[in-house]
């Protein structure tokens, strides 16, 4: 196991635009343990985001700096985070899709039968904005592990 870090959000995702990147260092590796998502929209509707890893794309920028999650002698997080990409990552085909209500909340968490999303040496995860949705703000947080 190791080390775990935590990275909050919050904003408007425009469909079909990258919401958030997590992006491994070199010689690392990251997993996605939990998402969770609270609709802060004004009125309710539903609202999707899919969970997947992806290619690196170009200039990435908007960094949120990760929390350490367990205690304040565990190392600096490794990877890093872009909200905002000259040219986006492509995103896989396949990944976890995770629904909520504008005024609500959403999971999504690794367990025993849905394993965690995993990225190395520089290798991406993101979370993006599905098309089909009029979306409302909302709030993020993940849990990430990096060894």
């Amino acid at each position: 196991m190791g080390n775990r870090y935590t990275v909050e959000f919050s904003g408007t995702p425009v469909s079909p635009n990258d919401f958030v990147t997590c992006i491994s260092g070199t010689n690392r590796r990251i997993r996605i343990l939990r998402v969770d998502v609270s609709g802060a929209g004004s009125s309710s509707a539903a609202q999707g985001l899919k969970l997947a890893r992806s290619t690196l794309g170009t200039t990435p920028g908007g960094a949120i700096t990760p929390s350490k999650s367990e205690h304040s002698d565990q190392l600096v997080a490794n990877f890093t985070t872009a909200t905002t990409w000259v040219a986006q990552p492509t995103i896989e085909a396949n990944g976890y899709m995770i629904g909520y209500n504008a005024l609500g909340p959403g999971q999504w968490q690794a367990n025993a039968k849905t394993p965690t999303l995993e990225a190395r040496n520089g290798e991406n995860i993101s979370l993006r904005a599905l098309a089909g949705f009029t979306y409302q703000a909302c709030k993020i947080s993940l849990l990430i592990e990096e060894d």
